[in-house]
This record gives structure tokens, sequence and C-alpha cells, in this order.
């Protein structure tokens, strides 16, 4: 009988899972990249249908993967529709050819996978965490987005809720530092109160900055971060996860 080596049986490590709370939060997580179709997974655990997008970064000595997933009360279809220009839908859809949207395919699984299941279950996400550093306001939050974004891809604004604050953040990887592949650095800014939208735009121009929040992308002279709320943040440990 084959039997697989370390390396490989190392490989099978399960995922960090991170819930979202609803499919529109999974969508504008996923979906961000313009280069790239994701694929989303789902399938029925404990009676739910849950659908999810696994993904990675690069986190200490190697990729960190992240499973990211929310539950639905509807029954998914072929694709997972999403726009947010001029205003944020989110819909599943059986066809992919109205150019308005994004799409991204839907699996539907016989069983829960196994790697899933292992990160579901698991009580400790992440053992090793990341160094952690507040801003002084949301502007210096947003410098940090725009240096990590480009043309094609933008990492998300975390949002959840800490000791009763909000905290907004974002993963930066500095590489080749030491003996790590990459030096994963959580930038944050901490509010009383909730953002107000799910997209934040930024400006510098004019000798001056501009933040704002706002509920779509609309003028391109703006960057644009977007929010992803979630209900459990192991980069910053939470209790409101609900598995």
């Amino acid at each position: 009988m084959y039997k697989l080596g370390f390396g490989v049986e190392r490989l099978r490590k399960p995922p960090v899972a991170i819930q979202v709370v609803d499919l529109i939060n999974l969508a504008r997580l996923a979906m961000s990249r313009t280069d790239v179709q994701p694929l989303y997974w789902t399938f029925i655990r404990n009676g739910k249908r849950m659908i999810g997008h696994l993904s990675s970064i690069p986190y200490w000595r190697g990729n960190l993967p992240i499973f990211t997933y929310t539950y639905i009360d509807e029954e998914p279809k072929g694709y997972v529709a999403y726009t947010n220009i001029g205003k944020e839908e989110v819909f599943f859809t059986s066809s992919s050819d109205d150019t308005k949207y994004a799409y991204g395919p839907v699996i539907e699984t016989e069983d829960e996978p196994e790697l899933i299941t292992k990160a579901l279950n698991r009580k400790k996400q992440l053992t090793e965490k990341p160094l952690t550093i507040k801003t002084k306001d949301l502007t210096s939050l947003m410098r940090v987005l725009v240096m990590m974004s480009d043309a094609s891809v933008s990492p998300p604004l975390w949002h959840f809720l800490k000791d009763e604050k909000h905290i907004l953040g974002l993963i930066v990887p500095f590489f080749d530092y030491y003996e790590a592949n990459a030096l994963p650095v959580f930038f944050y800014f901490e509010s009383l109160e909730p953002p107000a939208t799910p997209f934040i735009k930024y400006l510098a121009s004019n000798s001056r900055e501009e933040v704002s929040y706002t509920s779509y992308v609309s003028d391109m002279k703006y960057f644009y971060g977007r929010i992803v709320t979630v209900n459990n943040m192991p980069f910053f440990e939470s209790s409101r996860r609900k598995a």
C-alpha cells in the first residue's frame, strides 16, 4: 500500500477558519481580484448549508491557508454573481454572461471536506500570532492599505468586535525577515462605532488627504478599501465565532 511521505502528510494540515457574517461579506472578500475567478465550496454541516472560499497569505515560514465561510438559507446555483459598481449586490445564478457582474463558480461537495471539518473543529485556530501595531487614526491605516494594493489585488480590511471596540485591521507581510519567509504584521485601528458602510474611499491630492465611508465604488479617482466583517479573528482573538 502506498503511504504518504512526511512532507505530503504535513501539507494535510487544516486551514485557519474565519466566519464572515453573511454572503455579501464573503463575496466582497473573495471577489476583489480582477485577474482571478474565486472558487466557492458549499456543503451541509450540522443540518445547515455552508459556503466558503479558500485562499492563502504569506505568513512566517510559509503561506497560511484561510477558509472563510458563512451559512446561507437558500439553495445555491452554479455561480455567485457580485458587483460593487454603482451599488453592491450579490446573488446566485446559473449563468455568467452579464458583464456587469463578476462571477465565482460554486462546487457542491457530497460530504463535508475532511480538511474543513478539522479547521472548524479546532479550538485554537492560530498558534503563531502576527505582530500587532495600532495606528493613530484611520488615515494611517489607509496609507498602509494603499501601499499593499495594486491594479489587480488589494487586501481586505477585517472588521470585528473586541472588548466592546470595533477593530479595523489588515495583515502586512514583510518578506525575507531573518529566517522567516514573511514577518506578518497586523496593523489596526479601533473605534467605539462600527464602520458606517462597507467601503472606505481615500484620495491623496492637492497637498491633502481625504478619507470617507461609502456604500459602493463610484468615482474612480479614489482608492477604495473594502471592509469584511467577521465573527472571529484568529490574528486578534475574538470570542464571537459560531461554528
